[in-house]
């Protein structure tokens, strides 16, 4: 099984150590364990659902390679992205589809990015980023020289957050972003450094101390850590705010929760059937419509959001953007991590930039630019 398991991986040029648990290992390998378990049932075709959703540049194209490979023995890809540059680079023909119908199937070389998104959104997209009408004011959040447990993680980082702004943070994967950001929701140890909320200083060692403070995380990666798949769009919502529901008897107002979640559903604009629609039934930009209502519910200052917009169509992200946009403007403070360049660019007022462990430097929106950003992701590394 060893031998077979190395031949397999090197027949689509990949470094692993067979005997390596599968836990231990990233994102990107786990897709390469994947494609090999494909080629070992002789695959005609493979369906690739958003591969790139959580790699690195040169973790795309050692996939884009295995890719090639894969095609020049006969093998069929489907491959489907929200990515259009990768659309367009890897495919042969594009399909489109607009919610839940067959648009229309063209050969890549007829397409340009601008027109795959007219189709799919169904008009002309003149902007990809609603205008923005926040106006952020006052500080309301503070980290000093925040340090984690771990010793290979986060050092001595210092920030501010103030009401109604947008803080991006950017960087490059393994900078640290999410774990800071964890941290401040109580997930991760913290050694040393002091986070204060209204100039008090506050302590954070749980979840829970972080809800009370009025904070909100929407994490990662919502599949694994975000939605109750098997349970309906009312557990869901309803589920981080369970205690509001209860009478004194511990039993659960179902009316009360119900109301809530069709508010929910009717002000972020969610499509599904019913409130008692399956979450695992909905697009990866209604599931996560649906996260944000949750996390709505339990009435936050400051929302902590981890790739907002990873793996969900540019109609959608349009949405989340306004969303976020009309929660900034009604006073809520927002600390947004994202890969994507243009979305930091186009969403934050302020941009801090993370560089493996330590924060590199702030930004401004006016005088931020992708060269920048990357000037500050790449301080520090060899």
């Amino acid at each position: 099984m060893k031998e077979d398991t190395l031949a397999l991986f090197n027949e689509i040029d990949v470094d692993i150590d067979p005997e390596q648990l599968a836990g231990d290992l990233s994102v990107s390998k786990l897709q390469n364990i994947e494609i090999a378990k494909a080629v070992s049932h002789q695959s005609r075709i493979i369906v690739m659902d958003e591969p790139t959703s959580s790699l690195t540049s040169d973790e795309v194209e050692h996939l884009f390679k295995i890719i090639n490979s894969l095609r020049k023995k006969g093998v069929a890809i489907i491959y489907i992205s929200h990515k259009m540059e990768e659309i367009l680079r890897i495919s042969d023909e594009v399909t489109i589809m607009r919610d839940g119908q067959y648009i229309g199937t063209w050969h890549a070389d007829e397409l340009t990015t601008d027109l795959i998104i007219q189709r799919m959104v169904g008009r002309e997209m003149t902007q990809l980023f609603p205008e923005k009408t926040n106006t952020p004011s006052e500080e309301v959040l503070r980290v000093e020289k925040l340090t984690s447990i771990h010793p290979h993680s986060f050092k001595d980082v210092s920030f501010s957050l103030r009401k109604g702004e947008v803080l991006g943070v950017g960087g490059l994967v393994g900078a640290q972003r999410t774990e800071v950001i964890e941290a401040l929701f109580g997930l991760r140890g913290i050694e040393s450094g002091k986070i204060y909320l209204h100039d008090k200083e506050v302590r954070i060692r749980h979840p829970r101390d972080a809800k009370k403070l009025g904070m909100a995380l929407l994490t990662e990666e919502r599949r694994t850590t975000g939605i109750f798949p098997m349970l309906t769009i009312v557990d869901n919502t309803t589920m981080a705010a369970l205690p509001k529901y209860e009478n004194k008897f511990k039993l659960l107002n179902d009316e009360k929760r119900l109301d809530d979640t069709k508010e929910g559903v009717t002000s972020l604009r969610v499509k599904t059937p019913s409130t008692e629609t399956k979450i695992q039934s909905l697009s990866g930009g209604n599931q996560q419509k649906v996260l944000i209502a949750r996390w709505l519910n339990t009435n936050p200052e400051i929302l902590l959001l981890d790739e907002p917009t990873r793996g969900i169509d540019v109609g959608a992200k349009y949405e989340i953007y306004s969303i976020i946009n009309e929660l900034a403007s009604a006073g809520k403070s927002i600390i947004m991590i994202s890969s994507e360049m243009p979305e930091l660019l186009g969403m934050s007022d302020r941009i801090m930039v993370m560089s493996n462990g330590y924060m590199s430097g702030i930004l401004d929106a006016h005088e931020a630019t992708e060269e920048k950003i990357m000037e500050l992701a790449t301080a520090g590394l060899v």
